[in-house]
């Protein structure tokens, strides 16, 4: 028997000028952020860089961090379709590393650098980004749990996504910036793909030897 289909509705001529509107302020704000700094641009220079009002942004966003942390999910969720997506007797570890590898040769140290530029040094965006990042976490945790036969809530699970999500947040870091930067500029994507390999290896290594202490010389 053929199978039926439902098709899928197609959104209205309303939402769809919704969807471009709020789109177009997304856009805009992201242009200017990388190009003045979250600091350096007020509300109504994206308002007027979107052909839009101040009132009617505010119809879409409540605060103007809310234009920087606006699609979120949209990474948290790649990161947990590679992980589900990964190839029999690959480890979740390599999953995520693959996915920055590949993350990195799309943007480049042009994409690190546009980040920083944007929001990396922005006091009032650190507690938001923080969030963000445990909201990373706690979405990744019970995939983990899942994958590895452990029940909903397993320490062991959030241990892990804490440190796959650590992976993500020392890449966007100040020192893995200054790292690209400091490689001629045709080499940074490079630089920065080859910082990614050299932390997922030694998470991957774990930290049973890592700063082991070494006897003192007096015994």
């Amino acid at each position: 028997m053929r199978e039926v289909t439902t098709p899928v509705a197609r959104p209205g001529l309303r939402e769809r000028k919704k969807l471009l509107t709020r789109q177009a302020i997304l856009d805009s704000a992201e242009r200017l952020f990388e190009e003045r700094g979250f600091d350096g641009v007020t509300v109504a220079q994206i308002a007027d860089a979107a052909n839009v009002s101040v009132k009617t942004l505010f119809t879409y966003f409540d605060t103007k961090e809310d234009l920087v942390f606006a699609d979120e999910h949209l990474l948290s969720d790649a990161i947990i379709d590679a992980v589900r997506s990964r190839e029999p007797g690959q480890s979740a570890l390599a999953a995520v590393r693959d996915f920055l590898q590949q993350l990195a040769r799309r943007d480049g140290g042009s994409g690190l650098e546009g980040y920083h530029q944007a929001v990396g040094q922005v006091a009032s965006l650190h507690s938001r980004l923080l969030l963000l990042f445990e909201r990373y976490e706690n979405a990744l945790a019970p995939v983990l749990a899942e994958e590895t036969g452990a029940a909903p809530g397993d320490p062991r699970a959030y241990l892990a996504a804490t440190q796959l999500i650590g992976l993500l947040r020392l890449i966007t870091s100040p020192e893995m910036l200054e790292r690209v930067q400091a490689s001629p500029e045709a080499e940074r994507t490079d630089t920065l793909v080859h910082w990614i390999g050299e932390i997922a290896d030694h998470l991957g290594q774990g930290l049973a030897e890592y700063a082991v202490r070494p006897a003192s010389a007096d015994h």
